[in-house]
């Protein structure tokens, strides 16, 4: 007697199929041959990460020692230091993390914001603040209009959009008061900014009333 390989069934020895499942009695398993290696594409994504990151230390101390050995001083090596910075937090850090487009967008939109101050820091050490009273301001203003046109695009997640345009428009009105103070002079492009985010919360309210004010009460956790 034979026994089944399937269901463990003894089979007469001239059966060549198995009376209870129906399987082969006789069938050898032949083992799956990979022409190519199964290749973990987390590891591979890992491994240049790393090496990524060691690159850029690399770098930034190999130009901080030859910008010491020239001037003794770190001067010109600070804008290869803001760059590689602002490379990884705006672009990398998105990447690492595979955040949302609206993450992405605002990260991007921060590193632009930044990038302003840093030229502006150096061209004029802020005497001129043209960074904060109109590169910030075109900024936030293009900023809200793509999160509006992915607001009104995406069917799902309307709701973190909705919020981030809230967020902007309270950025805007604390941008105001941050003027005065500042300089003691309100700049004209803060109040398009937060008459258009303004704008934004009026229609949302109207418009998208019950779904807006259940996620503003979720995230203030009222």
């Amino acid at each position: 007697m034979k026994q089944c390989r399937k269901c463990g069934v003894y089979v007469d020895d001239d059966s060549a199929n198995c009376p209870l499942c129906g399987a082969f009695v006789h069938e050898e398993i032949t083992p799956t041959i990979y022409d190519y290696p199964a290749v973990d594409i987390t590891k591979k994504r890992k491994l240049f990460w790393k090496i990524s990151g060691f690159a850029t230390i690399f770098t930034i101390a190999l130009v901080i020692i030859i910008n010491l050995a020239v001037n003794k001083k770190v001067s010109w090596a600070s804008h290869v230091i803001f760059g590689f910075a602002l490379a990884w937090i705006c672009v990398s850090r998105p990447v690492i993390k595979r955040f949302c487009v609206r993450k992405y967008l605002t990260w991007g939109f921060i590193g632009v914001i930044a990038l302003l101050f840093y030229i502006n820091i150096w061209t004029s050490r802020l005497t001129n603040p043209w960074a904060f009273s109109l590169g910030m301001p075109i900024a936030i203003l293009t900023w809200q209009t793509v999160l509006e046109i992915l607001a009104l695009s995406h069917k799902g997640g309307r709701g973190d959009y909705q919020i981030s345009l809230t967020k902007i428009f309270a950025l805007s009105a604390i941008c105001i008061g941050v003027s005065f103070i500042w300089k003691n002079a309100y700049h004209w492009a803060w109040y398009i900014c937060t008459a258009r985010g303004f704008l934004d919360v009026l229609v949302l309210s109207f418009f998208a009333k019950d779904k807006y004010f259940s996620e503003l009460k979720k995230r203030l956790h009222i």
